[in-house]
């Protein structure tokens, strides 16, 4: 029973060490999902185009699935003038329209995959399978391959695994739910996506795409078809300028973005000025005789910034050195978050803005809610504990034991340095103890060099010391003298301070009643101040013990040890591996502990005399 009063204490420290883990991995790993939630380049995007017909069959009543609310019809990026109305998804045609000019059937690859015709332009071919409209669909990996993850998510896909221009085996991957783990990381800057509509387009230069299931036969494509198109809403009176898509969170750097004023294609290239923005020049030149003018890329109002005579434009200000001074004839995205554009001319009254197609940002692609977002984070800072457990298997039969990178070596091999270090510290820490009693004048003369050496960052001291020892032909990088003679220096300092301390204990009664039997102050030693200050330098090892691992797993890092611990934690650091961080941190902090309960055996078999009492460490 006594001995399970002394294991409790330590049982229920642990219980709710474990516990705490959870509450920690909410605090520090909720923000990042946050982040993630809020940043649109790790959102999924979406492109928003004129929709096609259901079907491929003629009818005087068309269905648009994906119908814009205000649509037109188009074909071949012209305006259909023929009267129809819409009335939601349907398009009621008013008299007989040839839907379609071009239908091709597919080549067909294997079951899943298909190839357009040549010549094709894939982003602006219509897929029909069976006669049904099949709607394109893709998520990126997230995050993204790095060449070491293996895990990844794809936010509702459950299509096939699209890496660069082929489709994945199954063979190469397993799933877990939303997670996909594969056997070997992709490399760095891989295009791992999966498949989350109908199909996916796998190689737009052969026009391959690969299809969700089997597609129904036959497969089919088509590029002059007629499309409901999305109109712009905005004020057509001939002043206003700003029209809105009717979707929000525009992609800025939209290379597909197409915006049509009734059949003329309007684009958002931009003019630079003749003239070199100087810093003190504030007229400058440009193409075109109307625009919105831009200066780092923010619209400037005319009248207020900048007064304008045909091709030039004279500002209020000079702009400064070589700033981003741009004119926008056609049109310019001046809101992105709520997609709005401004036009270098205002439309009138009978004219029509629409767009062909154009991007979004759709949703975040770690999930909809925060916690979502929180299991999908790629690496957590502060892993669930049970998260860390699962991990502790596969992590330590990763490597065999004769393989060196094994972390069971590494430990022993890491205790082994810790260990030297000890008896090196500890009996530098001794012989200057002793030193300092005897002989007050050397305290007062190297104390204070004494405290000074430990005030030195050991970070900065390693290099040096292994440039010495690599200077007498030492090699550091295998070798256990750099773990040592930094743990030993680190070490060193409490042993001295705790034993100087404790031969200083004495009472002086005893001194005195020692001092009649006439002994010899060696006697004094021996039998006095000896036995009183081993329980201070066992408690110095003790503090110094900790100090001392610490000190070797720097020496090991920065020496590039391969053998030790401290190497293995560096390299899982840079890898990103973060619950195998926490695993070697586990590890680093068991062994702390073990050690210093083999200094308190120690202290125990060699001080036998010493009472064991809660006061001492």
């Amino acid at each position: 029973m006594s001995k399970l009063r002394q294991v409790t204490p330590v049982i229920i420290m642990v219980i709710i060490m474990i516990l705490l883990g959870y509450p920690l991995a909410l605090i520090f790993g909720l923000p990042l999902a946050k982040r993630d939630m809020n940043d649109l380049r790790k959102w999924t995007k979406q492109t928003i185009s004129a929709s096609a017909p259901d079907t491929l069959s003629e009818q005087e009543i068309l269905t648009f699935t994906q119908a814009p609310e205000q649509g037109v019809l188009v074909k071949n990026n012209q305006l259909i003038t023929r009267d129809y109305q819409q009335t939601g998804t349907q398009v009621q045609l008013n008299e007989p329209l040839e839907l379609f000019d071009d239908v091709s059937g597919l080549a067909s690859v294997s079951e899943r995959v298909f190839v357009l015709p040549d010549g094709a332009d894939a982003a602006a071919s219509v897929v029909y399978a069976g006669g049904v409209l099949q709607r394109p669909g893709v998520v990126p990996a997230s995050p993204l391959p790095d060449g070491q993850q293996t895990v990844f998510t794809f936010a509702d896909a459950t299509g096939p695994l699209l890496l660069n221009d082929s489709v994945v085996t199954t063979d190469a991957y397993q799933l877990d739910g939303a997670q996909v783990t594969f056997v070997t990381p992709p490399a760095f800057g891989s295009d791992l996506r999966r498949v989350q509509g109908d199909y996916a387009l796998l190689d737009e230069a052969s026009g391959t795409l690969v299809f969700a299931e089997i597609p129904a036969l036959p497969v089919q494509s088509a590029t002059q078809i007629v499309r409901l198109a999305e109109q712009l809403q905005g004020e057509r009176n001939g002043v206003n300028t700003v029209f809105s898509f009717a979707h929000d969170n525009l992609v800025e750097n939209d290379k597909t973005r197409e915006v049509f004023k009734n059949n003329q294609r309007l684009s958002d290239t931009s003019e630079r000025p003749a003239e070199r923005v100087d810093g003190t020049r504030v007229t400058f030149s440009f193409e075109s005789d109307h625009g919105i003018i831009t200066n780092e890329d923010i619209p400037l109002t005319e009248g207020q910034d900048y007064t304008r005579n045909g091709t030039l434009i004279t500002f209020t200000t000079p702009p400064a050195r070589n700033a981003k001074v741009r004119q926008y004839p056609d049109f310019f995205l001046t809101n992105p978050a709520q997609g709005e554009i401004t036009l270098g001319l205002a439309p009138e009254a009978n004219d029509i803005i629409w767009t062909q197609r154009y991007s979004i940002y759709d949703k975040p692609a770690c999930g909809q809610t925060v916690l979502e977002c929180f299991y999908a984070l790629p690496q957590h800072p502060v892993p669930f504990p049970h998260w860390i457990a699962a991990r502790v298997p596969a992590f330590f039969a990763k490597y065999a034991l004769t393989d060196e990178r094994n972390v069971v070596r590494a430990t022993l091999y890491t205790s082994l340095g810790t260990l030297a270090a000890l008896v090196l510290g500890g009996a530098v820490g001794i012989i200057l103890a002793v030193l300092f009693v005897l002989f007050q004048p050397l305290e007062r003369a190297l104390l204070p060099w004494t405290i000074a050496s430990q005030t030195i960052p050991i970070i900065a001291l390693v290099p040096v010391m292994l440039l010495i020892l690599g200077n007498f032909g030492i090699t550091i990088q295998t070798s256990l003298l750099p773990t040592a003679i930094i743990g030993a220096y680190i070490c060193f300092f409490p042993v001295v301070v705790s034993t100087v301390k404790g031969l200083r204990a004495v009472d002086p009664l005893i001194l005195d009643l020692m001092r009649s039997y006439a002994a010899h102050p060696l006697e004094v030693f021996w039998k006095v101040r000896f036995p009183a200050a081993v329980p201070f330098f066992f408690t110095g090892l003790k503090l110094g013990t900790a100090a001392a691992l610490v000190g070797a797993l720097v020496a090991e890092t920065e020496s590039n040890n391969r053998r030790g611990l401290g190497f293995q934690i560096l390299g899982q650091v840079q890898s990103g591996n973060v619950a195998d961080v926490w695993i070697l941190l586990i590890v680093s902090g068991l062994l702390g502990v073990a050690l210093v309960a083999l200094v308190d055996f120690l202290q125990r078999r060699f001080a036998p005399w010493q009472r064991q009492t809660g006061d001492n460490v």
